[in-house]
């Protein structure tokens, strides 16, 4: 092919532009620099980056752990309050409300054997309902105290207040941190907390009044379990007076749906209220007093 007049223009071209690039082109020792400067910063940037993912993958493992604990706790927990108030409603329905109406259709086929079972079924002694007080009782135990107050209780039980102050500002108790500890106690892990200067002053100047309120917990707990022991101990004596007293051979079936009437009657209405059965006062639910023995709907 022959050669046309443009080509050796753009052959001048391309020659001066390659000229004017080797005169910009930095000296090596200075791009050297330029690159391991980049390199440095990116480097840099990708160690932060994972650190934060690290962190962020730590946080979202404990998180996950959590959840778990609770679900593992709640589902049972709830599963179980539900199928034993299900029970008791089940057995207070057929005993009062599907036996009288066998009755008043047809009273031979009700037998005594089996409204003596109904009653056993429904009473204050019955395995169903004492489990769901004992459910109850334990709730209010485990929830009427915040986590984190648990905690500082836990791990201030076992020391004085004024050792624990000294303690905690010596940070030297124990060297390891409580993360690193197998198996630690409340006491190792609070004592290796890294608390501000300024908490360290709120807990020397406070700490005691802080032990004095949870005191008054404590001392509520074993209230209720005393209360919820007499709760269960008086369906007991009541079920021995019944035995005593042969109520179950004196009742008969008109006597079991007269009363069954009547609860019919009374059923859902505000007579069988703790307010009215108690004579419990009623709390103004917009108050933030829970003195005396108010009671709110």
């Amino acid at each position: 092919m022959e050669k046309t007049a443009i080509e050796p223009v753009f052959a001048v071209e391309k020659e001066a532009r390659v000229v004017e690039e080797k005169k910009e082109r930095k000296p090596g020792k200075i791009r050297s620099q330029e690159y391991r400067s980049r390199k440095k910063r990116y480097l840099s940037k990708l160690e932060e980056l994972n650190k934060e993912l690290t962190e962020e993958n730590l946080l979202l493992k404990s998180e996950n752990a959590q959840l778990r604990k609770q679900i593992s706790i709640l589902q049972p927990s709830c599963s179980f309050s539900a199928d034993e108030k299900s029970k008791v409603d089940n057995n207070e329905n057929f005993a009062y409300f599907k036996i009288p109406k066998m009755i008043n259709n047809n009273p031979d086929s009700v037998r005594l054997s089996q409204i003596e079972m109904a009653g056993n079924d429904v009473s204050e002694w019955s395995p169903d309902r004492v489990r769901i007080i004992k459910k109850a009782f334990n709730d209010i135990l485990n929830y009427m105290l915040a986590k984190e107050n648990k905690c500082f209780i836990a791990a201030s039980k076992n020391m004085k207040m004024s050792d624990y102050i000294k303690r905690i500002k010596r940070k030297r108790a124990i060297k390891k941190k409580f993360k690193q500890l197998e198996d630690p106690n409340p006491e190792q892990m609070v004592l290796n907390m890294d608390l501000s200067n300024s908490m360290i002053e709120y807990i020397e100047t406070y700490g005691s009044g802080f032990l004095q309120t949870s005191k008054i917990y404590k001392t509520l707990a074993k209230k209720l379990i005393t209360i919820r022991n007499e709760i269960l101990q008086a369906g007991l004596k009541k079920e021995k007076f019944y035995e005593e007293t042969n109520l179950l051979e004196a009742r008969s079936k008109v006597d079991f749906k007269t009363v069954s009437d009547l609860i019919q009657r009374l059923d859902g209405t505000k007579y069988l209220s703790p307010h009215y059965l108690w004579d419990l006062p009623l709390r103004d639910p917009t108050s933030l007093d829970y003195s005396g023995c108010e009671l709110s709907e």
